[in-house]
């Protein structure tokens, strides 16, 4: 009578789902048929209860698994993951590669390249049952006699392994992983165990830091946006006062502006301006302190019109007439302390730089103007 072998099945993977990797291995033990007289098939002492195929198997897993690992990994430092959270894992996966070259080293494990390939694709087929030949029985096997052709009656395709379904892979997050009869590859899958706890710290950790990172990219997203919203409400707010206070003096007569509709700057105190140019006169003053470590020098601001006719008498010509001065509504000052002489520093600093404050020097006052007074700067804002 014909002898059928069947060969045993042995599942090793790594799933790196839902933050754990998981290794998982079963064997069955080798079937055998016999009659009276009939030699029986019989794995070499030293191959334990596992084939050189079903080793093989196991290395590819194995393999597959560091692949995965390393892309656990690469996912982790993306985040910043610690190193010390890392050094497990990279231990581990050190431990593995030990005991892959180990089993991969041994006579008795024979690996077919190309079907490794394409179980990694997922594309390889059930392993069909077939005779071991003396090469792989080991040295205490007997050869079979009247080997009967495959027929009909062997085991069918459908009784290979099936990959995990995702129900059942979530079953064996915690499997602990079952004892085996394979001596051989006993290293290899306590260092499959190993890498799996350590991955599953990486994996939570990478997701904690992950989601750190986002909560922290959404809070600064937040931040930004309230900032902006501030910064554009605040300059909402300061162009209706400037606004306003350009209006403020629109019920005046030049000269007759009162005190209290009136702005002095921190830095002139007995100078009076329109509000909204004593702040511009501000900002321009911080600008040219910056530059020439001292303060503007205002020698003279709002000019009343009592102001206006006293100088208009003083100087004639050099004033203008009253109530038509623009010192009369609070819009011009006279500058010293350098800026008052034309090709000074200061003076050139000024024709540079004021004109962003919106205080200008008025075509008529410059060395070339109809009147040049080096010292009348107006505002124009």
């Amino acid at each position: 009578m014909p002898t059928r072998i069947a060969q045993a099945g042995v599942a090793l993977g790594l799933v790196l789902s839902m933050g754990a990797v998981v290794v998982t291995a079963e064997a069955e033990e080798p079937s055998t048929a016999s009659v009276a007289g009939e030699p029986t098939l019989a794995l070499a002492p030293d191959a334990g209860t596992a084939s050189p195929q079903l080793r093989a198997q196991a290395v590819d897993a194995a393999i597959a698994a560091v692949d995965q690992v390393g892309r656990v990994r690469a996912d982790a430092a993306q985040v910043a993951v610690p190193e010390d959270v890392l050094a497990e894992l990279d231990a581990a996966t050190a431990e593995l590669q030990e005991a892959i070259a180990d089993v991969d080293a041994q006579p008795v494990v024979r690996r077919d390249r190309s079907a490794s390939r394409s179980a990694e694709r997922g594309e390889a087929d059930a392993t069909p049952a077939t005779t071991p030949d003396a090469a792989t029985m080991g040295p205490t096997a007997e050869p079979t006699t009247d080997a009967a052709p495959a027929t009909d009656d062997a085991a069918p395709a459908d009784d290979a392994a099936e990959p995990a379904t995702p129900a059942e892979t979530d079953a064996l997050v915690d499997t602990t992983l079952p004892d085996t009869t394979d001596p051989l590859t006993a290293p290899l899958r306590e260092a499959l165990d190993r890498v799996r706890q350590a991955a599953q710290v990486v994996l939570s950790t990478t997701e904690q830091k992950r989601a750190e990172a986002e909560a922290a990219q959404l809070a600064a997203q937040v931040a930004e946006q309230q900032a902006a919203e501030q910064a554009e409400r605040a300059a909402a707010e300061q162009a209706a006062q400037r606004a306003a206070w350009k209006a403020s003096l629109g019920g005046y007569a030049n000269g007759k502006v009162p005190a209290s509709a009136l702005c002095s700057p921190s830095f002139a105190p007995s100078a009076q301006l329109r509000c909204d140019a004593a702040e511009a006169l501000e900002g321009l003053n911080a600008a040219y302190a910056a530059r020439f470590g001292t303060p503007l020098t205002i020698s003279d601001s709002y000019r009343s019109y009592a102001g206006q006719v006293a100088c208009r008498a003083a100087k004639g010509r050099m004033c203008a007439a009253p109530g038509t001065s623009n010192h009369g509504m609070g819009v011009a000052v006279d500058l010293g302390g350098g800026v008052q002489t034309f090709g000074t520093a200061q003076h050139q600093w000024m024709r540079d730089n004021a004109p962003s404050f919106q205080w200008i020097l008025p075509e008529w006052a410059r060395a070339g103007g109809s009147k040049p007074e080096a010292w009348h700067w107006e505002y124009v804002g």
